[in-house]
């Protein structure tokens, strides 16, 4: 009975370890990397994403970030004070031996 809930919460561990929550955001207003809130000139449309690689089902590198969508979308799109209109979505591919899993950002950029 011992070894049974020994390898029950074994289980339960990995189970949980394996499961991913990625943070979502749809049609957020505002989004501001700087306190000035003067209104900027458009650069239109900005994108970026964060991804994270998958060989034959082991992950490579660090699970993918807001964080680093937001910085890949500032870096990509010059010096953005603020982005309008923000929306995340889930992306990526499987192709059997290589998979990538991805958090993407989109809006409206302004400088």
């Amino acid at each position: 009975m011992r070894m049974e809930r020994a390898v029950l919460g074994i289980v339960v561990c990995l189970a949980v370890e394996g499961c991913a929550s990625y943070q979502v955001a749809k049609n957020v207003k505002m989004i501001s990397f700087d306190d000035n809130v003067t209104q900027g000139t458009s650069s239109g449309p900005v994108r970026g994403e964060d991804c994270q690689a998958f060989v034959l089902g082991y992950p490579i590198g660090e699970k993918p970030t807001l964080d680093k969508a937001f910085a890949d979308a500032r870096k990509s799109n010059g010096e953005l004070r603020y982005m309008n209109n923000v929306s995340t979505e889930n992306t990526g591919f499987d192709a059997v031996v290589y998979a990538k899993r991805c958090i993407a950002i989109a809006g409206t950029g302004y400088k």
